[in-house]
């Protein structure tokens, strides 16, 4: 749901250089076993046999694009899939040869790497929860490494095998929006908002406050967007009008009080009071920080749970002005 920057030439240098060696000789060798036919190993590697094969197809496939690297996909099972191939078999093949398990699940070293390399505190999909990578020391062995984001294949990796090592095909997430929510879900570009794909104008939904119509009623919160939109799609693939209806006791209660308390000028009389009592140890952001733990810019909703729908709130309530 939310936005992820294109990673820097060299974090994509480093993950061709970590991965490309090790998926050559498992394509021309196999993996447990399984073995790819010589075609197979052609459409993949071209010159296989020859010390100097042709990787950019493989190199495309570890850091092409979500758009680039979904057609390239297509492109190579058209090529593989002959008049007898078994789809299934060959979909079970591709997963063992390109082997995310043992390349990501079975190897801390690589998972925290990536994991730090794209830095963020909270889940992309739901920003309601802190995915911090927290390593003790320097994080040289298992014991030191204590916890780190999932990473949601975007794409399937069981419907898309291909693509299970690609760097744009695997998004840090919460283990509910990846796991309990999301699971094998296919989404596709036209109809989802993928964390890779920059959107005009993204993004297109906000948070405002709302009261349910009960006896005592309470305050929760609703997620506007168009309908049908690619917004509305994913919104609903996460669950997320469930999800953030349970903040509403918490959080927006929180800021609907404040409010409610205090009149209609106070809280920007404070904020500038604030502001200025700190003579200019304190920015603005500071000063949103402290008082709604929230973020201000929308580059860095990531950075804190709960940042965009607090943002929205406050815009709502005409306690900060943004145009």
């Amino acid at each position: 749901m939310f936005q992820l920057d294109k990673q820097p030439k060299k974090v994509e240098e480093e993950y061709i250089k970590r991965f490309l060696p090790k998926l050559e000789e498992r394509i021309k060798n196999g993996s447990k076993g399984i073995k790819l036919n010589c075609r197979q190993k052609s459409v993949l590697l071209p010159n296989w046999r020859t010390d100097k094969p042709d990787e950019s197809i493989l190199k495309k496939l570890l850091i092409g694009q979500p758009k680039e690297i979904k057609d390239l996909n297509d492109q190579i099972m058209s090529e593989m899939e002959g008049r007898f191939t078994n789809q299934i078999k060959l979909l079970n093949r591709l997963l063992h040869i390109f082997d995310y398990e043992r390349v990501f699940d079975n190897s801390k070293s690589t998972s925290y790497w990536l994991a730090r390399k794209i830095g963020r505190n909270t889940c992309t999909y739901c920003n309601r929860i802190y995915t911090f990578t927290v390593v003790r020391g320097k994080g040289k062995n298992d014991r030191e490494r204590i916890a780190r984001p999932t990473f949601d294949h975007w794409f399937p990796k069981d419907k898309y095998p291909l693509l299970s090592l690609s760097l744009y095909n695997l998004i840090p997430s919460c283990p509910i929006c990846n796991s309990s929510v999301k699971g094998n879900t296919y989404f596709s570009l036209e109809k989802y908002i993928h964390p890779y794909v920059k959107e005009q104008g993204h993004p297109k939904f906000e948070f405002i406050p709302d009261k349910t119509t009960e006896v005592h009623p309470k305050w929760t919160v609703q997620i506007k967007r168009a309908e049908g939109s690619k917004e509305d799609n994913t919104i609903k693939a996460f669950a997320l009008d469930d999800m953030y209806h349970m903040h509403g006791p918490l959080e927006v209660t929180d800021i609907m009080n404040f409010k409610e308390c205090y009149p209609d000028n106070y809280l920007k009389t404070l904020v500038t009071k604030v502001l200025n009592d700190s003579n200019g140890k304190l920015t603005i952001q500071d000063v949103y920080s402290i008082l709604f733990g929230t973020d201000l810019n929308p580059d860095h909703y990531l950075d804190r749970p709960l940042s965009k729908m607090k943002r929205d709130l406050l815009k709502y309530l005409k306690i900060i002005e943004v145009h």
